[in-house]
């Protein structure tokens, strides 16, 4: 939790310092990169975030890895997070710098957890009628959850709406256990 809230700081600097530079969409795509290359190499993650290295050795190997390769504001960025040794919350740093770089341009994201994969039909007809009742533009990730035996939840933001046979049933094993107790 302290981590996220002291990543949360450290994103809103980097938009603010691109918005300033009018740079927020060369430094978004070269961090997309960054963070898909992290996720494919978990050995770079690791050196980079709790390896061995000093400030100073670490520090090189960033300029000799991605100085020429990342936009210079993002390079500058990743250098300062070194200095102050919060490299380890890069990844972190990155996905919430990604969500607000989202709600400043006004894109809502939603979380659908279904019971079983949704085919292309359900999935396009459920954002569908998601993008009619937001009214906004919106990034969906879809996940599974056996869990829910049937049905899906939506989540958008705090919002939770379950639709899955597991809440129901639950819904309904409460209003039975009620019922039978009066």
């Amino acid at each position: 939790m302290r981590n996220t809230v002291i990543a949360r700081r450290y994103a809103r600097a980097l938009l603010h310092l691109a918005s300033d530079q009018q740079a927020v969409t060369p430094v978004r795509a070269d961090l997309r990169e960054l963070q898909a290359l992290l996720r494919a190499s978990p050995e770079l993650a690791w050196l980079l975030g709790r390896g061995p290295l000093g400030i100073e050795a670490r520090a090189t190997h960033v300029r000799r890895l991605l100085d020429g390769r990342l936009h210079p504001l993002a390079l500058r960025f990743l250098l300062f997070l070194n200095q102050r040794r919060r490299l380890a919350l890069l990844e972190t740093i990155l996905t919430l710098f990604e969500e607000l770089c989202d709600q400043q341009e006004g894109v809502v994201r939603v979380q659908i957890t279904a019971a079983h994969a949704l085919t292309e039909a359900q999935l396009a007809a459920l954002q569908g009628k998601l993008a009619a009742r937001l009214r906004r533009p919106m990034k969906t990730a879809v996940a599974v959850d056996a869990k829910l035996i049937g049905g899906f939840k939506v989540q958008i933001g705090d919002d939770v709406q379950d639709f899955s046979l597991a809440t129901q049933l639950a819904l309904l094993r409460q209003q039975w256990l009620g019922a039978n107790l009066n």
